[in-house]
């Protein structure tokens, strides 16, 4: 008997067929248990993926929104603060007004009171010079009678209460 030794070029049927039968019983568990179970994993892979996405195109929508709207506060906030820093210069200014009328107020009330006190005291230095012009001719006049109405003595007299003065 001749035994034919298999070759790549002449392959044995049997040896085929059981290649042939082992493939597709491997093809069919492998459909069977392994691929499903992939399919699903990588399905439910690529699902969460796209929920992903999804979610972030959300939440840099929502992001956009909230810098839309931090922008519109600040711009309402710097209004406000304008506004209140124009109130307080207003304020200021008339704060500044209403103090410098008081304060001229106030300097005419001392510049009269002082031209008052000037008069006053005008006044008593004249009663007093009145006074003592007043003592000088009586003291004179004494002075002039005690001497017997001599007029060289009356001259000198005079003379010396002028100096006196």
């Amino acid at each position: 008997m001749e035994t034919q030794q298999a070759s790549i070029l002449t392959p044995e049927i049997t040896l085929a067929c059981l290649t042939w039968a082992t493939f597709f019983t491997v093809l069919f568990i492998l459909q069977k248990f392994a691929w499903k179970p992939i399919l699903a994993g990588l399905k439910k892979r690529e699902d969460h993926i796209r929920k992903s996405l999804e979610d972030a195109d959300k939440a840099k929508a929502q992001l956009a929104e909230v810098d839309a709207a931090k922008g519109k506060i600040l711009d309402e906030a710097k209004e406000r603060a304008n506004t209140i820093i124009e109130q307080s210069r207003k304020m200021g200014h008339e704060l500044a007004g209403q103090i410098e009328q008081r304060a001229k107020k106030n300097a005419q009330e001392i510049i009269s009171s002082a031209h008052q006190e000037i008069e006053g005291e005008r006044e008593r230095v004249r009663d007093a010079l009145k006074k003592v012009s007043i003592q000088t001719a009586v003291s004179l006049a004494e002075k002039i009678l005690k001497e017997n109405l001599d007029t060289k003595k009356n001259r000198d007299l005079i003379n010396q209460a002028i100096k006196d003065l």
